[in-house]
């Protein structure tokens, strides 16, 4: 007979002898939720289950195992040792059954299945829907799943497996850790205001002390690289008066003369190619940023998704359409 792992006087420690990995994937997704929401009561409720069921799954997991997973601190459970260790592996299963999943089916010639991809703001709000409806349209099997977040987000649920891969901007193609990095273009950012504002058309850098902005909220990256970019050209600070969440917010209150924005041109191309903005020249500044596709190393790209990424690199290497719509 096997010997049973015996757990020493530290709770966090414990020497496993023998596992069964005869583990479902209902188990393991259980186990997840658990950690992620921070209590079986949490996950009980999300999967819309009683607490017992939950804990059912994870002692399930214990006993094959042949370890414990949590140890309780008053009120509060945390992970053993070894528990962190099952988590690690658990996730990676995970990870790699979602994406088994997905690229199953579009493994054949690349004209059906599912793809869910992510995006930073500007870049899944005004960049990528015409090019997916474009895709759609010629490839009608395809089941399109598109998240919009912050960069971050994009870049932590491309690595959970929650995302084939991630549009995003970004200044630096170094900053994605585990990640493989395709150029996929770029965008300018501009500076905008109101047409019934009394701004000349071009500026030199000196004067943009002098004027009022509208902008993002510090934190998005979009605002981290414009600050960055203007410190370095000797421009310490603004006169933000208004942060604003999201690129049509500001947009807005750019167009009623709150104050002048910095945003990317192709989220801006319609208003100014109608007149209801018009772009400010600033003298000494080229704010153009690449533009990057981004997935998990070791990540296996179906001709679906090879199909779509060649679509969208086509479309974003190409300058963006100023014409009135």
């Amino acid at each position: 007979m096997v010997p049973k792992p015996t757990l020493g006087t530290d709770v966090n420690r414990c020497i496993v002898t023998d596992v069964d990995l005869r583990i479902s994937l209902k188990k393991l997704e259980v186990l997840s939720l658990v950690v992620q929401l921070g209590g079986v009561g949490r996950a009980a409720e999300h999967l819309f289950v009683s607490q017992p069921v939950v804990t059912a799954h994870i002692r399930s997991v214990e006993e094959r195992l042949g370890t414990k997973l949590f140890y309780r601190e008053g009120h509060t459970m945390h992970l053993t040792e070894a528990g962190t260790v099952v988590l690690a592996w658990a996730e990676d299963v995970l990870t790699r059954s979602r994406e088994l999943d997905r690229a199953l089916t579009g493994m054949v010639d690349g004209t059906q299945g599912t793809v869910s991809l992510g995006a930073s703001m500007s870049v899944g709000c005004y960049m990528l829907p015409p090019i997916l409806s474009a895709f759609k349209k010629t490839n009608p099997k395809v089941d399109l799943r598109l998240s919009i977040s912050d960069t971050e987000h994009a870049i932590s649920d491309s690595l959970s497996g929650e995302l084939d891969f991630a549009v995003v901007v970004h200044d630096d193609r170094n900053a994605f850790p585990g990640m493989e990095v395709e150029d996929a273009g770029e965008d300018e950012i501009v500076l905008i205001g109101s047409p019934a504002s009394d701004h000349p058309a071009s500026i030199s850098l000196d004067d943009l002390a002098d004027l009022k902005f509208v902008d993002a909220p510090q934190g998005i990256v979009r605002r981290a690289f414009v600050d960055r970019y203007l410190r370095e050209l000797g421009v310490a600070d603004r006169d933000v008066v208004l942060e604003l969440g999201h690129p049509e917010a500001m947009k807005r209150a750019a167009r009623e003369g709150v104050g002048l924005a910095f945003l990317f041109r192709r989220a801006v191309a319609s208003e100014l190619a109608k007149g209801s903005l018009v772009e400010i020249e600033v003298e000494g500044a080229d704010l153009v940023f690449p533009i990057f596709v981004i997935y998990r190393k070791g990540k296996t790209i179906s001709p679906l998704h090879r199909n779509l990424l060649a679509a969208i690199e086509a479309s974003l290497s190409s300058s963006p359409d100023l014409t009135v719509t």
